[in-house]
């Protein structure tokens, strides 16, 4: 049987965004059932954030103003929260499989301005990078002036120096499309993005209590991880973690029409033509923002400082349990 879940307000005109659950995986109609992530609790959390009708946070909304519908049958609200002021724990991972100077540099000065924002004295907020592998640049800690010197290291790790308005070296192979490897799959570089995601909540978030958040700055896609991404989502959703995800794209900026970046930006799609990772974060309760641009990376990273201190949760116990591990969503508008 398919779990329906319908949290709605009563008084707010609103649209809700980034609801997820820490039950259960997602799932669609006719989904290989090799696919579907179970987990047996009693306890169904749901975390969102609620914007009125003209795209402002709703931040002062109180319990009596939600309800939940689980296959059409209401559902009593067990505990009802407004993150505004529990202890935040939450990690930047960095896509840092770039030789280009300028995007390096891009990443660790906003990623800075985002942890002195964020974090406050009784936070806590790490920072690791990924590409060929995992790697921590600073364990947890609520001092932002370190995590600044720290992210700021990825600066030297640059091995060409440019701007945004000069073009990048060569790539290996022409065009935008990789050319086909010996394997006759397409040749992608590593990006570890999926073994990142185990890595820091496993490591750093697993044994924490209060918000657990991650964010990841990528480039492309997962290539090459260890770790799938029903490994990445079931890891996110057993110790409630919500992440979110930036896409970056780097548009072409001169009359030649060329992407200014020496990394290709690709992202997987599933069989309807969604993207995987929109999917992912959405599962836990965070989102996806496509960025246009490095330089529109701040104003996305400040767009999710904004949401993980207006965040709401709530919790009920199922009245049916005939679980099969799916679930889906209604958006009343």
């Amino acid at each position: 049987m398919r779990r329906a879940i319908e949290v709605s307000l009563l008084v707010l005109a609103f649209s809700i965004l980034n609801i997820g659950l820490s039950a259960a995986g997602f799932a669609q109609d006719g989904a290989n059932p090799d696919n579907v992530i179970k987990k047996n609790v009693d306890l169904v959390s749901v975390y969102f954030t609620v914007r009125d009708n003209k795209k402002q946070l709703a931040s002062q909304l109180d319990q009596r103003e939600f309800r939940v519908l689980e296959d059409g049958k209401e559902q009593p609200i067990k505990f009802f929260a407004h993150h505004s002021d529990v202890v935040l724990n939450v990690g930047v991972l960095l896509d840092t499989g770039t030789g280009m100077a300028w995007i390096l540099n891009e990443e660790a000065t906003t990623t800075g301005m985002f942890m002195k924002h964020v974090v406050r004295p009784t936070d806590l907020g790490f920072i690791l990078s990924y590409h060929a592998r995992v790697d921590t640049l600073q364990v947890p800690t609520s001092d932002t002036e370190l995590l600044q010197e720290k992210v700021d290291e990825i600066r030297r790790w640059a091995t060409t120096v440019g701007t945004p308005d000069e073009a990048p070296p060569p790539r290996t192979f022409p065009g935008q499309i990789p050319p086909i490897g010996p394997t006759g799959q397409p040749f992608k570089r590593e990006a570890h993005l999926y073994d990142a995601l185990r890595v820091s909540t496993l490591r750093y978030l697993q044994h924490e209590v209060g918000r657990k958040a991650v964010v990841v700055v990528a480039m492309s896609g997962d290539s090459k991880s260890e770790s799938t991404l029903e490994d990445a989502l079931e890891v996110l959703l057993q110790n409630d973690v919500i992440a979110y995800v930036l896409q970056i794209y780097d548009p072409p900026r001169d009359r030649w029409h060329r992407d200014h970046c020496d990394v290709i930006h690709t992202y997987e799609k599933d069989e309807h033509g969604e993207e995987v990772l929109k999917k992912l974060a959405e599962a836990t309760g965070g989102r996806m923002l496509e960025v246009k641009g490095m330089d529109k990376l701040n104003s996305a990273l400040d767009e999710i400082s904004n949401e993980l201190h207006n965040q709401y949760s709530l919790g009920y116990y199922p009245g049916n349990q005939n679980w099969n591990g799916k679930f889906q969503f209604w958006f009343p508008g």
